[in-house]
């Protein structure tokens, strides 16, 4: 478990500002020591990825907030999508160049967060199955980070044997796996959740929500000619139940460690 991740994930979740014993105590469950913590809150600090408006409170910094706003909205993941027309959301990157290894990193991982997976170098794809097309699409990507000089637009007209290409660029079966498993791993928990003491709980709860967000986030939300959506829609809402206990769980820690301050 990684202190900057935690940290962030902590702020994104708490309902006001956390101060640094919080931050310090909710590291400690997961075998972080105050130390690092308090290393890695400054470096935050100072990547404007955390601030602090008061002595000792901090709450999610600018370099953060856009990305975690995004993300935060997996609850209606379902109400973006729309039927498939069989036409594709192209993104043209062929334009960018790759000699900047940071950069192709991010430029990466924000297309992926899109759903896109790569047709042929410089041209990555996804089904146009998102309400708004590709112009809602583009609006996304560049506010995520997206250079403006990549070029999104609607593809379409493919011939049978690209189709068939582009349609299995996806591992599909992974997908549906992961919605059904997923899934009951998650209602598992919630069954014995009240068998454990508080700091179990909130640790346990925090690994498996964290690793549903993370499918969610880049979950391409592919149409039901390619995956399961009735069992995408079960693991969405499975995932709502569990993160309104999950949260639940947090609160009463945090409010424990707010009253020792």
């Amino acid at each position: 478990m990684k202190a900057k991740q935690l940290i962030l994930n902590l702020l994104v979740a708490a309902p006001e500002l956390v101060s640094s014993k919080q931050i310090i105590a909710m590291c400690a469950l997961f075998d972080i020591t105050a130390n690092s913590t308090r290393v890695t809150l400054a470096r935050l600090l100072s990547d404007q990825f955390v601030q602090s408006p008061r002595r000792s409170l901090y709450t999610l910094g600018p370099a953060a907030v856009e990305l975690a706003d995004d993300l935060a909205n997996w609850r209606l993941l379902e109400e973006k999508v729309c039927p498939w027309d069989n036409q594709w959301i192209a993104a043209y990157i062929g334009n960018l160049g790759r000699a900047d290894r940071t950069a192709l990193r991010k430029r990466t991982r924000i297309l992926q967060l899109a759903g896109f997976a790569e047709f042929e170098q410089g041209l990555m794809i996804r089904p146009n199955n998102l309400q708004g097309g590709a112009e809602q699409v583009r609006i996304r990507l560049y506010r995520l980070g997206l250079e403006k000089s990549a070029r999104i637009f609607t593809l379409g007209d493919l011939p049978a044997s690209d189709q068939a290409m582009a349609m299995n660029l996806w591992d599909r079966d992974s997908l549906d796996t992961q919605y059904q498993f997923g899934r009951q791993q998650m209602l598992d928990w919630m069954d014995k959740h009240q068998t454990l003491d508080g700091n179990t709980a909130a640790r346990e709860s925090y690994m498996l929500g964290g690793e549903t967000l993370r499918h969610l986030a880049f979950d391409p939300l592919l149409p039901a000619e390619m995956v399961d959506v009735n069992a995408r829609k079960a693991y969405i809402d499975t995932m709502k139940t569990y993160d309104d206990l999950g949260r639940e769980i947090w609160l009463r820690l945090y409010q424990f460690h707010q009253g020792m301050d």
